[in-house]
């Protein structure tokens, strides 16, 4: 009686925990919390875009390439030549003011007033430009015209 009894209860047990994992609760669709989902994950997707594009445009900001040419006079005996003295190219990320365009100036002339050329022919500048292009091939190409001579 006691082993009836027994397995009747372990049947009963058995019976009960097979019972409750086939009744898992199931979620049913609300449309409200997956309209808020889909909500959600669009303006997500929105959001990652308007990062995308600004990170894109932020690499691609719009670089661009400065050099100074000077006019410059030195005498040679009893003649006085004219030539070209040209800065490097240097790259820069944004516009140049006004300011900084002559602080670019003044330390370019600095630079040939103080090299032995100018010292020793008594040097002389006679007109400065500043030349700011948009990209490096045409920097090199106008700074280029002032350094080599077509013959």
């Amino acid at each position: 009686m006691k082993k009836i009894l027994l397995s009747a209860l372990l049947l009963s047990t058995a019976l009960s925990v097979l019972s409750c994992e086939k009744s898992k609760p199931t979620r049913e669709p609300d449309p409200y919390i997956d309209s808020i989902q889909a909500h959600m994950k669009a303006n997500e997707k929105i959001q990652f875009e308007e990062i995308d594009r600004k990170l894109e445009a932020h690499a691609k900001a719009q670089k661009q390439y400065v050099f100074v040419r000077l006019l410059v006079e030195e005498d040679y005996g009893m003649d006085t030549r004219r030539a070209n003295f040209v800065s490097g190219i240097q790259d820069i990320t944004q516009d140049l003011s006004e300011d900084e365009k002559a602080q670019l100036e003044d330390l370019i002339i600095s630079n040939y007033l103080s090299s032995s050329s100018a010292q020793i022919r008594n040097g002389r500048v006679t007109k400065k430009e500043t030349f700011v292009l948009n990209s490096y091939a045409e920097a090199s190409a106008k700074r280029n015209s002032f350094l080599i001579i077509d013959k």
